[in-house]
């Protein structure tokens, strides 16, 4: 992928200027999403990116799923790379893998993105509602109990009453991908509709754009 950038020059015109021609690793790069309300900062200071965007329900969506890609990145072994210069991870060793040892690699990415994935839905929940506990079955499946005292329907709780939520997240593996089955039980129809609707708008957001 080749990286393109636009300086302002005397009057009205711009210059576009290949990222080779730039010393990216000391030039700060911005780039945004979603019509620029979510924008990403990296280069102003070293191993640090900043993620600001506009509040809404489909920012802070898309904000969080760029935090989770960072986050993941910053983790990976293979780690993203910024630069104009070639990738100092060797490859010599690589290319002469053979397909078993290429399985286990593909198959421990995979992992990795599932998991990341369903720690993401609970920091949602989270930020939605003050307890939720979560119970997690390897990378592919988990279970998160919502607590509250107040409902959409069923307003709000007195005398410590709370109202329970039961959110079954199932891993399903696909031609094109992953894809994610979205149960919630709760007395509550209206708050087991929406809380499922936000968990599956999440789930699409962070799908890779191939594998849509």
């Amino acid at each position: 992928v080749t990286e393109t950038y636009q300086q302002p020059q005397d009057g009205n015109d711009n210059t576009v200027i290949a990222a080779e021609d730039i010393d990216v690793e000391n030039s700060p790069i911005t780039f945004g999403l979603y019509e620029q309300q979510v924008e990403v900062t990296m280069g102003k200071s070293k191993g640090t990116a900043t993620v600001e965007w506009l509040a809404s329900p489909v920012n802070d969506v898309l904000a969080d799923a760029v935090v989770a890609l960072l986050m993941h990145a910053q983790s990976s072994a293979a780690s993203i790379r910024l630069t104009s210069k070639p990738c100092g991870h060797g490859s010599s060793d690589s290319n002469n893998m053979d397909n078993e040892t290429d399985e286990p690699a593909s198959k421990r990415q995979k992992d990795e993105n599932g998991e990341d994935r369903l720690r993401l839905f609970h920091k949602v929940l989270l930020e939605q509602f003050q307890q939720v506990d979560a119970v997690y079955e390897g990378n592919k499946k988990a279970t998160f109990e919502i607590q509250t005292d107040c409902g959409l329907e069923s307003k709000t709780f007195t005398d410590g009453n709370t109202l329970l939520c039961t959110v079954n997240v199932d891993s399903i593996d696909t031609i094109s991908g992953q894809d994610y089955k979205i149960s919630v039980e709760c007395a509550d129809s209206k708050l087991a509709t929406n809380v499922q609707d936000c968990l599956r708008n999440i789930a699409i957001a962070t799908t890779p754009l191939g594998a849509s």
